[in-house]
């Protein structure tokens, strides 16, 4: 107290050493700011690291987009293949879906419905009236 001398204390952070109190503090701080210094470098290498892996991406998607249009030319052009390879690719094809069209509708009679027919009215010609 006062600058009196009061007794020891020992920081087992500081190992067992004897360190005076503002000492301590001194180091505590230096330490923080090392540790701060060290994440915000870490960081910055992360986000490098996660840009290269982006870019790395987007290049390997690029090139896999560019074999597969040169693998479909490859297939379009037919002059470059013997004719047993177009034939082997022929057979190796899906087949041809046939038409997609339906067959033209035709009454079931059936089920067709069974009493009068009603007229069709048209608006215009109650408007007239």
């Amino acid at each position: 107290m006062n600058g009196g001398y009061v007794g020891e204390a020992y920081c087992p952070a500081f190992m067992g050493q004897r360190i005076s109190e503002w000492e301590a503090k001194v180091m505590r701080r230096t330490d923080a700011r090392k540790a701060k210094a060290a994440a915000s470098a870490s960081a910055d290498v992360r986000a490098q690291i996660q840009e290269e892996i982006i870019a790395s991406k987007k290049q390997r998607r690029r090139a896999l987009r560019e074999q597969e249009k040169a693998r479909q030319f490859d297939r379009q052009r037919e002059e470059i293949h013997p004719s047993q390879v177009l034939e082997t690719l022929k057979n190796l094809a899906p087949p041809e879906r046939e038409s997609l069209r339906l067959s033209k509708a035709t009454p079931d009679e059936a089920r067709a419905p069974r009493g009068q027919i009603l007229p069709i009215r048209y608006r215009s010609a109650e408007v007239d009236l």
